[in-house]
């Protein structure tokens, strides 16, 4: 590691807003976020021990309009953060029932910089179609691509339980900051 990289800090944050069917928002939260995983094994998703290597296909988050197996997924679970976390203690489907939420394609912006720092963020916003609210949102997270396997690469609970109403969105934004 040369100097100019032990002088490196990395930070994470978040921030989940919810809007109603005629985008005022009604929900806002931010704050800084946590990271799972502390070696090259981690478990996926399943819970299994997988090694993880180098690849210019691994820590994808970029899922597509449906997509529930990667990118940032939201859930009901409360259960506090630990460092051996590998998924969301509940998360919700993708869909229009009970419960469900209609998951747009992750998007992410170009790196900024401005010295000292670099950041970047990703998100995803998910509609509710189901007809009825969705409530009780807790967790937020993202799971990457491994491979032929995802990993949860950070997982976060809300100090409050978010509600979507019906015809309204939530929209999960991670930012990623790089201080030299």
């Amino acid at each position: 590691m040369s100097s100019k990289e032990a002088h490196l800090t990395e930070q994470l944050f978040y921030e989940v807003v919810v809007t109603d069917k005629e985008g005022r928002e009604i929900f806002r939260e931010a704050g800084p976020s946590h990271t799972s995983m502390g070696s090259n094994t981690i478990k996926d998703t399943g819970g299994i021990d997988r090694t993880v290597g180098r690849s210019p296909s691994n820590l994808r988050a970029n899922a597509g309009v449906g997509d529930v197996n990667f990118g940032i997924r939201v859930g009901k679970g409360s259960t506090p953060i630990d460092i051996s976390d590998y998924a969301l203690d509940t998360p919700i489907a993708e869909g229009t029932g009970v419960d469900q939420l209609s998951h747009h394609e992750v998007q992410n912006s170009q790196p900024v910089v401005s010295a000292p720092d670099c950041s970047f963020t990703i998100w995803r916003v998910m509609f509710n179609n189901t007809g009825s609210t969705v409530s009780g949102i807790r967790e937020i997270g993202c799971y990457v691509v491994m491979g032929s396997w995802y990993g949860l690469a950070f997982r976060d609970v809300l100090a409050s339980p978010a509600s979507i109403p019906f015809g309204g969105a939530m929209t999960v934004t991670y930012t990623l900051k790089v201080t030299a």
